[in-house]
């Protein structure tokens, strides 16, 4: 039964082909085999620019730990050290003292040993300084026996024997200058005064020790006045208190000083005879303050007495 549709289309004849075209003929395995053709393109300029930016931008995560790592335990390591070496500063400090010590000590052995025993520092001379009345022959012979010596084993007992074998010397000091000579420095005993003995004088310092004797007075000592003409005299140490607080005006010019009890010393000046009457040792300073006025006054010469036994009444005659 015939359809009632539309009535179907005459096939259109086929194309004849171009006989000026010539036919493609295939010429790759895919055309050959029908498949189709995938394009490949060549990168290009932009894409290694970007490619590369992405490479810096994103590091390599375990090259960048490592980093880290290294630059960690380089810090824990300084700090490590810093560390020890603050607890250790004492002990450096220490270290240092001991081993100066050490060094000093034995710079000290080396000269100790040298100037000990070699000639180096040998004792070829003895100096005496400070001598006036002193032999100073006698006590350099005395040493002879130290010459020849290093100036540290000198013996200075036998120093010290001759120089006490000499009354007058009152105090002594020695020093060592290097490299051969012994200083000696002394201070002489000072002369107060005369008392009166069967030879004539004897002269004495304050402490009464005997410095020479002789047949006249030198100028400018006075002569003691006590009793039994002895330094053992309570009125010659009360003379000698006098002596030292009489006004520097009058120094080197009083002739006697008499004293035979110690409340009642008197002074003789020189040239003038004037007597000064001093009484006891007391008041001392007052008494030489108000005999110097009276003397400012009335000079040495136009009295013949000043009395300043009671210094708040004294009197000239």
């Amino acid at each position: 039964m015939p359809s009632r549709g539309r009535p179907a289309k005459p096939a259109k004849p086929s194309k004849p082909a171009n006989p000026s075209k010539p036919a493609k003929v295939a010429t790759s395995p895919e055309e050959v085999s029908g498949a189709p053709r995938v394009l490949r393109t060549a990168p290009t300029a932009q894409s290694s620019r970007l490619k590369a930016a992405r490479a810096r931008r994103e590091p390599d995560d375990a090259s960048a730990a490592r980093k880290k790592l290294a630059h960690a335990t380089k810090a824990r390591k300084t700090f490590e050290r810093e560390e020890v070496r603050r607890f250790t500063a004492h002990l450096r400090r220490r270290r240092a003292a001991w081993l100066s010590g050490l060094g000093a000590f034995a710079a000290l052995m080396v000269f100790v040993a040298i100037g000990a025993f070699t000639p180096v520092l040998a004792l070829q001379e003895i100096t005496i300084v400070g001598a006036s009345r002193v032999p100073i022959a006698q006590i350099q012979a005395a040493l002879q026996g130290e010459i020849g010596k290093p100036l540290p084993l000198v013996n200075f007992g036998a120093v010290k024997d001759a120089v006490a074998a000499q009354p007058l010397i009152k105090s002594y000091s020695t020093e060592s200058l290097p490299p051969h000579t012994l200083l000696i420095r002394i201070v002489e005993r000072a002369p107060v005064g005369y008392l009166s003995s069967a030879s004539g004088f004897t002269l004495v310092d304050p402490a009464g020790v005997v410095i020479e004797n002789s047949a006249d007075r030198t100028p400018g000592y006075p002569l003691f006045v006590v009793t039994g003409n002895s330094s053992d005299s309570p009125g010659f140490q009360a003379g000698v208190d006098v002596l030292n607080a009489l006004p520097a005006s009058l120094a080197g010019t009083v002739d006697q000083v008499i004293a035979t009890t110690t409340d009642d010393v008197v002074i003789v000046l020189a040239d003038s005879g004037a007597r000064v009457f001093w009484g006891g040792p007391d008041n001392a300073a007052l008494k030489s303050s108000v005999l110097a006025a009276l003397i400012a006054s009335s000079p040495v010469g136009t009295v013949s007495e000043y009395d300043v036994s009671s210094p708040k009444t004294a009197v000239v005659r």
